[in-house]
């Protein structure tokens, strides 16, 4: 999925100073790096135990980078009082997945599993929670004097008392 993701980046990305920084990083990381870790694995760490411990602190360190990278537009999101910057499902979803799988790995008593998407479940709660109390926040350009410019989709989104107010209808902003 990533790398047909990075394949349409790369084909339809309007900067050509973007495409070339995107393809040197994905050369760098996703293939240099790997090919780093199966280097070391393979000729200067002896022993299937070690290996397996080796690879799993990596994987929990890239999983904990996963689960953060959202975090990225808190900043952003408490600077403009907004959620527009900090889509609702990305944060959602990494809260269920990191739970999901925390609750796994409780089960299967694995700190590789565990550990990490435990991390990765509270990050997620803590998107969460920037989004419910950002999620009422109005933005858009007020200058040219219109509501519909300050309506913001991801307001009903969360609220459950949105239909019965009529807040839910587009119309009634246009």
């Amino acid at each position: 999925m990533e790398t047909i993701y990075i394949v349409l980046f790369l084909v339809y990305a309007a900067d050509h100073a973007k495409r070339v920084k995107t393809a040197k990083l994905v050369a760098a990381l996703d293939i240099g790096f790997f090919g780093a870790v199966f280097a070391a694995t393979t000729f200067f760490i002896g022993g299937l135990d070690m290996k397996i411990v080796v690879i799993g602190l990596i994987c929990a360190c890239l999983s904990v980078f996963m689960y953060g990278s959202p975090l990225a537009a808190v900043r952003r999101v408490i600077a403009s009082r907004s959620v527009e910057y900090m889509p609702f499902f990305l944060s959602f979803f990494l809260f269920l997945n990191g739970g999901v799988w925390a609750t796994y790995a409780i089960l299967d008593r694995d700190v590789f599993l565990g550990v990490p998407n435990g991390i990765g479940c509270f990050l997620g709660g803590i998107q969460l929670v920037i989004y419910a109390v950002y999620r009422n926040s109005k933005v858009g350009c007020q200058s040219q004097g219109t509501h519909e410019a300050s309506y913001d989709a991801s307001t009903s989104l969360l609220s459950s008392y949105a239909g019965r107010h009529g807040q839910n209808d587009v119309s009634t902003h246009v």
